[in-house]
């Protein structure tokens, strides 16, 4: 009997990938416990930023394995290439308090980079956006980076 009462508190204090909890003070001076998901795609095309809990030792390290056009807008700065003891160029992992991102290399990373400092301009080249967005896609690139220039080309 302890044993499936253990197994049903596990559950309830385990996280899913990316989530973390915080405590936030209520108007009554009280503590409340809240799980906080990764943001989307979606999220990050809308212009969303997550405040992330700085790390400590009771904190879990999420790591992400993810292509460039699906980086956090926050930290393209921290982008930069290395090279393993062979030679082979790939990107350095990005460390961003508890999460970790290693991006995979792909052969649109150029237009990715172009079409990111496009969408990021105040009044960018909408026809240089397009002709992006259409290579893009047909390579079937996804994420934020592409989500927002289809906002863009497509204003509701």
């Amino acid at each position: 009997m302890s044993n499936k009462l253990e197994s049903s508190q596990q559950k309830e204090n385990s996280l899913k990938h990316g989530q973390f909890k915080v405590k936030m003070l209520t108007k009554d001076d009280q503590y409340e416990e809240h799980i906080v998901d990764p943001l989307t795609q979606d999220e990050y095309a809308e212009g969303w930023n997550l405040v992330l809990p700085r790390e400590n030792k009771k904190s879990t390290t999420h790591h992400f394995s993810v292509y460039l056009s699906q980086l956090p807008p926050h930290l393209w700065h921290a982008l930069r290439m290395e090279y393993d003891n062979e030679g082979n160029e790939h990107y350095a992992t990005i460390f961003d308090k508890i999460y970790n991102y290693t991006v995979k290399q792909s052969k649109s990373d150029n237009n990715v980079l172009k079409l990111y400092k496009l969408v990021m301009q105040n009044n960018p080249n909408l026809q240089k956006v397009e002709h992006l967005y259409k290579t893009l896609e047909q390579q079937r690139v996804r994420g934020w980076v592409m989500t927002r220039a289809k906002s863009l080309l497509n204003p509701e």
